[in-house]
C-alpha cells in the first residue's frame, strides 16, 4: 500500500489538530516526544522518510484511546499499522522485546504443529466447536519466573466449557496478531492461511477464545467466515443460568483489556458473569471505554515508559486485593511489574476466578 492510500484509507486528512488524541494517549503522558496528532501532521506535510525511519512508530500501544475521543473519525490504528508495514520495507524493524523470541515462535508455528495433550479437561478432536488456545503453551516456559500459570487459563476455559455442555476440539498456534501489528504482513498471512486450513479440515462451526487478541484478529482481520466467534465471557454470560454464592474475603477490581474493550466493545459480559458468581467488582477510576492500557503491546515496547504506564494502572487498583484481567498478556505485564515493585496485589485471569467459584 502506498503512503497516499494509507492517508486516504485511514482518513488522517480529516484531522483538525484539536490534540484530544495526544491529551489522552498513555504514551504521550510519559513520553512527550510521541504524539498521535504530530505523527499525522508530519505525514501530511511531507516528512514521510523521517516517519518511516523513526523508532517512535513502535511506541504506539494500539490501545484505541485516541480513536475513542477523535471528533473527526481518524483511523489512527489503521494508519500506524500500515506505516509500520512500510517501515519494515525500509529496514526499520523496531526493537523487539525478549530478543524477538515470539516472532521466532510464530515463524515456527507456520511449519510445525504444537504437540496435543497439553490441556486437562474433556476434549473431542472431532467436535465442530473449537477452543483456540493461541500462544498460551509458550508463556509458562518463557515467563517461568513470573509464575503466569498459563496452563491454568487453558484448563479453566476447557473445564468451564465442559460444565456448560461443550466438549471442544483444540486448535493450538499463533493467530498472527503481533505479526500484523508490527508490520510483518508476510508472516501474518502465513499464520492466517494455516489457521484457515485447520478450520476447514476440522469443519469448525464455532470458535471460543480466552485471548482477546486472538478473538480480535479472527473477527476483524481474517476474511469473513461462516463461523460463530465468541469470547469465553460471552459464552458464559449466555449459558450460565444459575448464581453461585461464595465467600468474599477479598476485594476485586477489573481491568478492561484494550482488545476486548475498545477494539471489540465487550465490557458488560465479563462483569455479568462475575456478578453471577458473587464477585463484587470495585471499579478503578478509569474503566470500560476509558480504561488505561497495561503499557506493552505486540512485544515491541517494553521499557521504562511502559513500566510507568503499568505503575499508574496498578496505583488505580491498590484499593483491591485481586486484579482480574481477561488478557494473558496483561497478566504477564502486570506480574512483571509486581516482581520488582511493592504492590500487595494478586493478578488473576477472568476464567481462573470463575472456575474457582464453579467447582
Amino acid at each position: 500500500m502506498t503512503l497516499e492510500k494509507i492517508i486516504d484509507s485511514s482518513q488522517v486528512f480529516y484531522c483538525v489538530e484539536c490534540r484530544k488524541c495526544s491529551s489522552i494517549c498513555p504514551v504521550t503522558r510519559v513520553y512527550g516526544e510521541f504524539s498521535p496528532a504530530s505523527f499525522v501532521e508530519r505525514c501530511l506535510i511531507g516528512f514521510h522518510d523521517e516517519i518511516l525511519h523513526s523508532m517512535d512508530i513502535w511506541k504506539c500501544l494500539e490501545c484505541g484511546l485516541c480513536e475513542s475521543v477523535c471528533p473527526s473519525g481518524v483511523k489512527f490504528l489503521d494508519f500506524m499499522r500500515e506505516i509500520r508495514n512500510m517501515a519494515r520495507e525500509k529496514g526499520n524493524f523496531g526493537i523487539a522485546t525478549h530478543e524477538g523470541v515470539f516472532e521466532s515462535i510464530a515463524k515456527l508455528t507456520t511449519k510445525n504443529d504444537i504437540k496435543e495433550g497439553w490441556i486437562d479437561g474433556e476434549i473431542d478432536e472431532t467436535s465442530n466447536i473449537a477452543y483456540f488456545v493461541g500462544c498460551l503453551p509458550f508463556f509458562d516456559i518463557i515467563f517461568k519466573e513470573l509464575e503466569i500459570n498459563a496452563k491454568n487459563i487453558a484448563d479453566s476455559t476447557v473445564k468451564l466449557l465442559n460444565k456448560y455442555g461443550v466438549i471442544p476440539s483444540i486448535i493450538y498456534g499463533c493467530c498472527g496478531h503481533d505479526a500484523l501489528w508490527t508490520g510483518n504482513k508476510e508472516l501474518f498471512n502465513k499464520l492466517m492461511e494455516k489457521n484457515l486450513e485447520i478450520l476447514k479440515k476440522k469443519g469448525i462451526e464455532k470458535i471460543i477464545f480466552s485471548c482477546p487478541e486472538c478473538y480480535r484478529t479472527f473477527k476483524m482481520d481474517y476474511p469473513e467466515m461462516d463461523i460463530e466467534l465468541m469470547h469465553i465471557s460471552e459464552f458464559l454470560d449466555k449459558n450460565m443460568k444459575e448464581s453461585v454464592k461464595g465467600e468474599n474475603e477479598k476485594t476485586y477490581t477489573f481491568h478492561d483489556s484494550c482488545r476486548l474493550g475498545r477494539h471489540l466493545g465487550i465490557y458488560e459480559e465479563p462483569r455479568n458473569v462475575l456478578k453471577k458468581i458473587d464477585v463484587e467488582i470495585k471499579e478503578m477510576e478509569h474503566n470500560r471505554e476509558m480504561a488505561l492500557c497495561c503499557g506493552t503491546s505486540s512485544w515491541m515496547n517494553c521499557d521504562w515508559k511502559s513500566e510507568e504506564i503499568r505503575e499508574k494502572r496498578l496505583e488505580e487498583a491498590k484499593h483491591a486485593d485481586v486484579l482480574i484481567t481477561t488478557c494473558p498478556k496483561c497478566k504477564i505485564h502486570f506480574k512483571c511489574t509486581l516482581s520488582h515493585k511493592n504492590y500487595n496485589l494478586e493478578i488473576k485471569d477472568f476464567v481462573e476466578v470463575v472456575a474457582e467459584r464453579i467447582k
